[in-house]
C-alpha cells in the first residue's frame, strides 16, 4: 500500500506535494510492473554529477581559493566565466576559466585546462591588465587546424585593448596587440584562414580607419590599413557578408554626423583592403549614406546584405513625403544593382515589395480608418506626381472583431500575427487595369517586418 501525506501552505508546499505524487505514482508503477526489489530509498536519490565534472570543479574551486573571483567576457558570443573549446583540434575540447585577481599587477586571467580523460591539469595562462575581460574570440587564422585566441582587455571607459594568441603546442605567444574601438572575426579572403579586422573612430575629428589582420603559414602576420568614411560618431553594426561577383566583404554601418547612417563596404582587393564605397573626393560612403536609421539586410535571400536607399514616391500627401526603399546590392568593385523595390512601413511594421510596373506611376498616403484600424491608400498617379486612382489599400486591424473585419466588405486576409490581422482591398477591376493587381500578386509580395529593420520611423 502507498500512502501519501498532504500538507497545506504555500507555493513551496504545493510543489512538495507535486513532487511527492508524481514520486507516489512512480512507486505504483514500479509495483504493477514487478520492480518492487528496488529499495524505496532510490526513488528519492537525486541524478549524480559526473566525475569528470567533479575533478574540473576541484580544480577551478582550488583557483577561486586562492583570491581569485570569475571574471565573464562582457561582450561578444562568449560571455560564460567557465567555456568549452577544442584549441588544438584533437576532438577533445579544453576548459577556458576566466578569472579576477583583484590587487595583483596584472589581474585579469585565463586558465587554459586539458584533460587526459583522468584528470585536469593547466597547460597554459593568459594574463592581462585592464578593468574587465571585454570579449573573447575562438578562430584559426592560418587554417592549419590549431585555434587563436583573441582576446579584448577593457583599460578604461572606451579604451579597449585587443591582442591574439597562438595555442601551437599551448606555447602562448602574442601576434597581435592593438587598440581597437570594435573588432570583428571575419573571412573575406577566399583560399586562407579567418582574419581578425579592428576598427578604430577617433572621436575628436571624426575620422576612422579599418585595419585587417591575416595569419601566414610561417607565422608572419599580415596586416593592411583602409579609411572609413568621415563625420561618422560611432559604430552601429558590423557583419559580413558576400559580394555580388563572390569575395567576401564587411559591412560597416555607423552613425553619420547630423542624423541618419553611412555604410562602408569594405573587401580585398589586389590583397589590400580596400573600402570599396568610398567617395575620395567627399570624404565619404555617399551612395550608402541615408537619412533614417534603416539597416542593411539579405533582402532576398541570396547571401548578399543589401543596402537601403529612400527614394521619394512622385506623389505625396501634402505636408507628408512617403519613402520606397531601393535594396542595392554591390560588387567587389563598388559597382551596385538595386535587388528589390519596396514600400516598408516601419508604424505597423510591414514590407510591400513593389513590382516593376509599379515603380515611377504610383504614390501612397496613409488614412486612419475605424477604431483599431489603419490604411495605406496605393494609388496611380499622372505626369505632375498627382494622384489618379486608388486602385489597393492594405489594413492594418487590431482589436477584438479584427478576424472579421479582415475579410469583410471584399478585403481579403493577408498575414497575422499576435494581436494584429494585415488584410488589403483591390478596388479595380483588375482585368482592365493599366498595372498588374491581384490577390495572388499581393500576397505574395507582402511580408511582417521586425523593429530591427530600423529605429526610426518613416
Amino acid at each position: 500500500m502507498v500512502c501519501v501525506f498532504l500538507c497545506s501552505g504555500g507555493g513551496e508546499a504545493a510543489a512538495v506535494r507535486k513532487w511527492i505524487l508524481v514520486l507516489a505514482a512512480l512507486v505504483l508503477m514500479l509495483a504493477l510492473s514487478g520492480c518492487m526489489d528496488a529499495a524505496a530509498d532510490d526513488l528519492y536519490t537525486l541524478p549524480e554529477l559526473s566525475e569528470g565534472y567533479l575533478k574540473l570543479q576541484s580544480v577551478i574551486d582550488g583557483v577561486l581559493s586562492s583570491g581569485a573571483e570569475y571574471a565573464a567576457p562582457t561582450a561578444g558570443a562568449n560571455r560564460q566565466p567557465v567555456q568549452r573549446e577544442d584549441l588544438d583540434g584533437d576532438g577533445v575540447r579544453e576548459v577556458l576559466a576566466f578569472f579576477n585577481f583583484a590587487g595583483s599587477d596584472r589581474p585579469l586571467k585565463i586558465y587554459i585546462f586539458r584533460t587526459d580523460g583522468e584528470t585536469y591539469t593547466e597547460a597554459a595562462r593568459i594574463e592581462g591588465d585592464g578593468t574587465s575581460i571585454d570579449s573573447v574570440s575562438y578562430l584559426d587564422m592560418d587554417g592549419d587546424g590549431v585555434r587563436e585566441i583573441a582576446v579584448g582587455w577593457q583599460m578604461g571607459p572606451g579604451i579597449n585593448m585587443l591582442s591574439v594568441y597562438s595555442t601551437k603546442g599551448f606555447q602562448l605567444n602574442q601576434i597581435i596587440n592593438t587598440n581597437y574601438t570594435e573588432y570583428t572575426v571575419c573571412n573575406i579572403e577566399e583560399g586562407s584562414g579567418s582574419e581578425v579586422m579592428v576598427l578604430r573612430l577617433s572621436t575628436s575629428d571624426l575620422t576612422g580607419e579599418a585595419e585587417l589582420y591575416s595569419l601566414l603559414s610561417d607565422g608572419e602576420v599580415q596586416r593592411s590599413m583602409a579609411l572609413l568614411s568621415n563625420n561618422i560618431e560611432g559604430l552601429l553594426r558590423v557583419r559580413s557578408t558576400q559580394l555580388l561577383d563572390g569575395p567576401g566583404g564587411i559591412l560597416v554601418e555607423s552613425t553619420a554626423a547630423g542624423g541618419g547612417i553611412i555604410t562602408d563596404i569594405l573587401t580585398i582587393k589586389n590583397n589590400k583592403l580596400r573600402n570599396v564605397t568610398l567617395d575620395e573626393t567627399a570624404g565619404i560612403s555617399v551612395s550608402t549614406r541615408r537619412g533614417a536609421t534603416v539597416y542593411c539586410r539579405d533582402i532576398n535571400g541570396d547571401g548578399v546584405l543589401e543596402v537601403p536607399k529612400l527614394v521619394p514616391f512622385p506623389s505625396a500627401t501634402e505636408g507628408t513625403v512617403y519613402y520606397m526603399t531601393e535594396w542595392h546590392a554591390y560588387y567587389s568593385s563598388g559597382r551596385d544593382i538595386v535587388s528589390r523595390v519596396a514600400y516598408i512601413n516601419y508604424t505597423d511594421f510591414w514590407s510591400l515589395t513593389l513590382p516593376e510596373q509599379w515603380i515611377g506611376r504610383i504614390g501612397v498616403r496613409r488614412e486612419e480608418g475605424a477604431v483599431g484600424e489603419r490604411m495605406i491608400i496605393f494609388s496611380t498617379v499622372d505626369d505632375t506626381g498627382a494622384a489618379k486612382e486608388d486602385f489597393l489599400i492594405i489594413y492594418t486591424l487590431t482589436g477584438d472583431n479584427r478576424a472579421e473585419r479582415a475579410v469583410s466588405g471584399g478585403r481579403f486576409l493577408l498575414q497575422e500575427e499576435e494581436e494584429t490581422i494585415c488584410s488589403a482591398k483591390i478596388l479595380v477591376d483588375a482585368s482592365s487595369f493599366e498595372l498588374p493587381v491581384s490577390r495572388e500578386l499581393v500576397r505574395e509580395n507582402f511580408g511582417f517586418i521586425y523593429s530591427e529593420w530600423s529605429t526610426g520611423e518613416i
